[in-house]
């Protein structure tokens, strides 16, 4: 019986995927507690990386333990005499492995971790069977979002995460595929999990009534699959050639990197990418006037800006889809979207009208954008309620995640 799990963040995620996980431990222990099998859940985050205080009081309000750790690299040998020690003999593959290291047990007394992405430097030392929550598999289809150095060797280490991890759990069908088709994950080892939606983060913003709404709204970070590259371009085009009348917007993490006119620190500038969108940017007369780099914003910032915008726009390549659009439709913004199977998964999950276009064509995404001036006030009358955005809550999930994560164990 799974009586305490761990849920490791191994890199130092924010924004979403932060949110993510710490719906993820909520669903656990709810879950397990509606079962009548209370289960004690802990979230183990990289030390030094956050301030504890003010990131997790909410979990540690909901009854759930918040604990620092440090990867340690261990030898063949070294992981060997852990399993003498817990009295199991096996065979080890690898040189080297890492272990967390918290400086009590290492969550030695958890009966199973929880591994939020497959982001491991090295295996994981086979003490205890984990589970890993497969975001995405972005490198499938976009190679050069790795260092061209070492992209063979790390995304070998991600592809070995989960194919040795005792299940890898996904939250869309095409993510769940991408496991068992490009991870080498056995299908009896992949479950899709339910995607849920909190809103309780967002603050009680009522929808615009400005009918203005004179601009649109970019959330991006600095990530190659972002697409920024044919965005700029069909945002030049969007003004040059089709007059189009809506400034933009850029918002979310580390963002203003990709305005000129930001002091960046050295090592910024030393991505090649960062360095050259930069400059594309710099070179255009019509994005330079008509784009504003907001940066990341206040949970405040945020809704208000959605709710004033005319529409949202997501022209990301791929990935497992975005939240933002469901955080877009709670603040009445309707969004225009890049048409990968994530995101139309995601519309349709939770009935969230979009049009789509095609993120690979800067003369689709320069259309779309014109031709949404005309259209978004009639999604807007189309977009669900807060009411049945809200029927998708992860308090309404709780127990079928519980279900799966037990049988997974059991």
């Amino acid at each position: 019986m799974l009586k305490h799990i761990t849920i490791f963040l191994p890199i130092p995620y924010r924004g979403g995927s932060l949110r993510v996980t710490k719906t993820i431990a909520r669903m656990i222990s709810k879950g397990s507690q509606q079962a009548g099998t209370p289960c004690g859940v802990r979230v183990a985050v990289l030390a030094g990386e956050y301030d504890l205080d003010a990131a997790f009081a909410d979990l540690v309000e909901d009854g759930i333990e918040v604990r620092e750790y440090s990867w340690r690299t261990i030898s063949r040998k070294e992981a060997t005499a852990i399993k003498r020690n817990q009295n199991e003999g096996t065979v080890l593959d690898f040189d080297r492995y890492q272990l967390p290291e918290d400086g009590i047990d290492n969550c030695c007394d958890s009966d199973c971790w929880f591994v939020v992405s497959d982001r491991l430097d090295l295996p994981l030392a086979p003490v205890k069977p984990y589970i890993v929550f497969a975001t995405d598999y972005i490198q499938r289809y976009f190679p050069g979002i790795f260092p061209k150095s070492g992209w063979g060797e790390i995304d070998h280490s991600f592809l070995q995460a989960a194919r040795l991890a005792k299940a890898v759990i996904a939250t869309t069908p095409q993510t769940m595929q991408d496991a068992i088709s490009y991870a080498g994950v056995p299908a009896s080892k992949v479950h899709l999990a339910p995607m849920d939606f909190d809103p309780t983060w967002i603050p009680a913003v009522h929808p615009s009534e400005d009918r203005k709404r004179s601009y649109i709204v970019w959330p991006t970070n600095p990530a190659q699959h972002k697409n920024h590259v044919r965005a700029i371009d069909a945002l030049t085009r969007y003004y040059e050639e089709l007059e189009g009348s809506l400034d933009v917007k850029i918002l979310g993490p580390n963002s203003r990197w990709l305005d000129p006119k930001f002091d960046v620190k050295p090592k910024v500038m030393a991505i090649d990418y960062v360095k050259d969108l930069r400059s594309k940017i710099a070179d255009s007369q019509a994005i330079r006037k008509r784009v504003q780099f907001a940066g990341e914003l206040s949970d405040d910032r945020y809704a208000a800006t959605l709710s004033g915008a005319a529409f949202l726009w997501h022209p990301t390549l791929i990935d497992n889809g975005t939240f933002v659009v469901a955080e877009a439709a709670w603040c009445g913004c309707p969004s225009l979207a890049s048409g990968y199977p994530q995101m139309r998964y995601i519309g349709e999950r939770f009935a969230i009208p979009m049009e789509f276009f095609n993120a690979a064509s800067v003369e689709s995404m320069a259309g779309a954008l014109k031709s949404m001036e005309g259209k978004a006030d009639e999604i807007r009358r189309g977009l669900p309620s807060r009411e049945a955005l809200s029927r998708h809550s992860w308090q309404n999930y709780a127990s079928e995640y519980w279900d799966i994560l037990h049988r997974i164990v059991a």
